[in-house]
C-alpha cells in the first residue's frame, strides 16, 4: 500500500500547555498529539506548575486498583520497528508501597476497563491480559520494590536476556533502579520487525545514558497490532499520582 509523504506513525506530547484541573471522562479523552488517556472510574489531571518544561500530573481515583493509562497507538511491528519513551515518576513516598505501575507495549489494552497488562505479587510475575506484552513494571505487591523488564505472550513468559546475555528469571530482569518516590526514570522499549523486544532505562539522577536491561530470545507476534502506554494503578484505596514529562511512540504505516 502507498504510504505517500509520511511512512511512520508518530505520536509525541510535551504536556506543555492545554490542561489543568481536569477531570477523566468516562471513556477517556484526546490530550493531543496522538496520546490519548483512559482508566477505571475519574482521574484527575493538573499541569505541575512547579516544574519547567511541561509535566503532566495524572492522579488515580481513590477506589483499589483505580488506574489511569496514557496511551498511543496501536502500531503492528510487519509494518516496520516499534518504538516508544516516557520520562516520568510516582510522587509521594506512599505511592512506593501502595502503587504499581507499567510502561511499553500491550497487545489488549480494554479502554473501558483498563487492567495491568503485568502484575508481580510477592515474586510471582503475572500477565493479566490475553496478547503479547512487553515492558516494564513496579508493583508495591512484590517483594522487592524495583522495575523490572518483562516480556510475555497469552499469560505466558517469553524467554528474555539481560545485557550481558544471562537468561533471565521468571519474574524478570531487574532493572537495577530501586523505586524512589519522586524520581525521574526514562524508559524505552522497541519490538523490532523480527518481535525482539529490547526495554532500556535512564536513572537520571546518576547520568542520561541509556542503557539496555533486557531483550527476548523468543520472539513475539509481529502481525498483531500494540498499543503503547505508560499507567499508574493503586494498590491500597487510595488515589496516586504518577507524574509524566513527556510521552513518544512511533510505528510503521501499513
Amino acid at each position: 500500500m502507498g504510504r505517500g509523504s509520511f511512512g511512520r506513525v508518530k505520536a509525541w506530547n510535551d504536556f506543555t500547555s492545554g490542561i489543568d484541573a481536569k477531570v477523566v471522562p468516562t471513556g477517556g479523552d484526546f490530550l493531543g498529539g496522538g496520546v490519548g488517556i483512559v482508566g477505571v472510574n475519574e482521574g484527575s489531571l493538573n499541569l505541575t506548575g512547579d516544574e519547567s518544561g511541561g509535566v503532566l500530573a495524572v492522579t488515580t481515583d481513590t477506589g483499589n486498583d483505580d488506574n489511569e493509562v496514557l496511551v498511543a497507538g496501536t502500531f503492528s511491528p510487519t509494518d516496520g520497528k516499534l518504538q516508544m519513551e516516557v520520562r516520568m515518576k510516582i510522587v509521594d513516598s506512599l505511592a512506593t508501597t501502595r502503587a504499581a505501575s507499567f510502561v511499553g507495549f500491550t497487545e489488549t489494552l480494554d479502554m473501558a476497563t483498563p487492567v495491568m497488562p503485568a502484575e508481580i505479587a510477592t515474586a510471582t510475575l503475572d500477565f493479566v491480559g490475553t496478547g503479547a506484552v512487553a515492558g516494564f513494571v513496579f508493583d508495591s505487591d512484590a517483594t522487592d520494590l524495583v522495575w523490572r523488564f518483562v516480556v510475555g505472550d497469552e499469560n505466558v513468559v517469553v524467554a528474555i536476556e539481560d545485557a550481558a546475555g544471562v537468561v533471565g528469571a521468571a519474574i524478570g530482569i531487574d532493572a537495577a533502579l530501586t523505586m524512589t518516590a519522586d524520581r525521574w526514570w526514562i524508559f524505552r522499549v522497541e519490538i523490532d520487525m523480527a518481535g525482539i523486544a529490547r526495554g532500556y532505562v535512564v536513572d537520571t539522577a546518576d547520568n542520561d545514558i541509556f542503557q539496555l536491561v533486557g531483550r527476548n530470545t523468543v520472539a513475539l507476534p509481529t502481525t498483531v497490532s500494540y498499543h503503547a502506554i505508560a499507567m499508574i494503578e493503586n494498590r491500597s484505596g487510595a488515589n496516586e499520582i504518577m507524574e509524566v514529562d513527556y510521552f513518544y511512540a512511533e510505528g510503521g504505516r501499513d
